[in-house]
């Protein structure tokens, strides 16, 4: 708690963190509503297809998938913050003051974790409003998306994370996370298409992705039946897990080792 209370005091007059998290939450909630209302459109059409997803149980698939697109704005806010530490030497004066190198990871693990629960929550409570909003149903059905929404938001802030404590510049950190989703994604499909497998998806950011797949694509793949087989979702939340624990590993022995 001690911990936390002192990311508090940063963040609280910090207008990055208002800025960043008002844009993510503003702009997932007008762009389901958007789609939910049969507003957006492509060309002379418009995607009333996919407004009938949003009551139970298909809500939590169909805006779990769309919440996958406004992380990025969480990700970015988690590079500015570390690499800041690093550019104005926060960091070393925690150390200074008396706290322990592993207490400054912890401090920013903690954030991540913090963040990601309440992304978590709010994801759940739009969902909930969309839910009622959009012809109701059985809330309890299919709600293991919000598990899903979970580990994908702590995969995706602790890789972020894992990158700038290596990179410690926000901008270069910004760049290479994104070269890497797209180094990653052309990984992931020349193997798998190749290999005719689906090893390529247990590389660490598209494990967490399979958790929260397009559902019109995925459900026309099926009955297709072109889709491979879908591996188990625990098996992906198994893989996102231990991706997690070895971000946090790597960034301990960072830290432990190298001149702060």
């Amino acid at each position: 708690m001690k911990l936390l209370m002192i990311e508090w005091m940063k963040l609280k007059k910090y207008y990055t963190f208002w800025i960043l998290t008002g844009i993510f939450g503003l702009l997932y909630i007008l762009w389901n509503y958007g789609i939910g209302s049969s507003m957006v459109s492509i060309g002379n059409g418009n995607l009333a297809i996919l407004s009938k997803s949003y009551s139970f149980p298909q809500v939590w698939s169909n805006m779990g998938f769309i919440y996958s697109w406004f992380v990025i704005f969480l990700v970015v806010f988690i590079i500015i913050s570390i690499s800041n530490e690093f550019t104005f030497r926060t960091n070393r004066q925690h150390i200074i003051d008396g706290m322990h190198r592993l207490d400054f990871l912890h401090a920013k693990a903690i954030l991540i974790l913090a963040i990601s629960i309440g992304a978590t929550l709010f994801f759940y409570l739009i969902s909930l409003i969309f839910g009622f909003a959009y012809g109701g149903g059985n809330m309890f059905d299919e709600n293991n998306y919000i598990l899903y929404v979970f580990i994908y938001t702590l995969n995706y802030l602790s890789f972020a994370a894992l990158l700038t404590f290596f990179v410690k510049r926000s901008g270069l950190s910004i760049i290479f996370f994104f070269a890497y989703l797209l180094v990653e994604t052309i990984f992931t499909n020349v193997i798998n298409k190749k290999l005719n497998t689906s090893v390529g998806n247990f590389t660490p950011l598209q494990s967490s992705d399979e958790l929260l797949p397009f559902p019109l694509l995925d459900s026309l793949g099926k009955m297709s039946g072109l889709s491979q087989e879908a591996l188990p979702a625990i098996l992906y939340v198994g893989v996102s897990l231990a991706y997690i624990l070895v971000y946090y590993l790597v960034a301990r022995r960072k830290l432990l080792q190298s001149d702060l």
